[in-house]
């Protein structure tokens, strides 16, 4: 789907909440730093670096547009900051802990876990206050940096869903790419 490049509003999408069936995140193009999430053919949502030492992301989709980038006052662990792309605003931050899991606190109070089960190819997940996971990524395995995603119905509800997709994706990649500490 486009977006238009004077005000870049994301359009022709369904709202992550509404997306079902097989959620994957992938990476389009070997050389670009970008992914993006997919229900089949259909594009959800995108997270692009544009600079290319950079750590900070463009996260887009029908439901909005953040900037995800590194905190670096959070500790050596290192965490993430999330911004509105349109207002600069605080909107959630991420602070991570020592075995690759952390927590993220939205400015509306709301707190979520960020955790892993497994080894080989370990599941991350958000979950709420409940330990339920609400959003899970697992790297399949392969040339390329891929993410199956699921969504579990309870998060559907929460106005914090699309965050949680994009910052969990980005996650993801830096963990994949090895800079765990950002």
């Amino acid at each position: 789907m486009a977006t238009t490049s004077a005000v870049r509003v994301w359009t022709g999408v369904r709202p992550l909440r509404e997306a079902f069936g097989d959620l994957i995140w992938s990476r389009p193009r070997l050389w670009r730093r970008e992914l993006v999430l997919e229900a089949g053919s259909e594009r959800l949502a995108s997270l692009v670096w544009p600079k290319v030492f950079g750590y900070e992301a463009v996260a887009e989709s029908a439901d909005g547009r953040w900037i995800l980038t590194r905190h670096r006052a959070v500790s050596l662990l290192g965490g993430c900051l999330v911004r509105d792309a349109a207002t600069g605003a605080e909107v959630a931050t991420f602070r991570r802990s020592w075995r690759s899991t952390g927590t993220v606190r939205f400015a509306s109070g709301a707190e979520y876990t960020w955790a892993r089960e497994g080894f080989w190819r370990a599941k991350h997940f958000w979950m709420g206050p409940d330990q339920r996971p609400l959003v899970t990524f697992q790297s399949q395995l392969g040339w390329q940096r891929v993410y199956e995603m699921t969504v579990d119905p309870a998060a559907r509800a929460l106005s914090d869903l699309p965050v949680l997709v994009l910052l969990g994706a980005y996650a993801m990649s830096l963990a994949s790419s090895g800079k765990h500490g950002h």
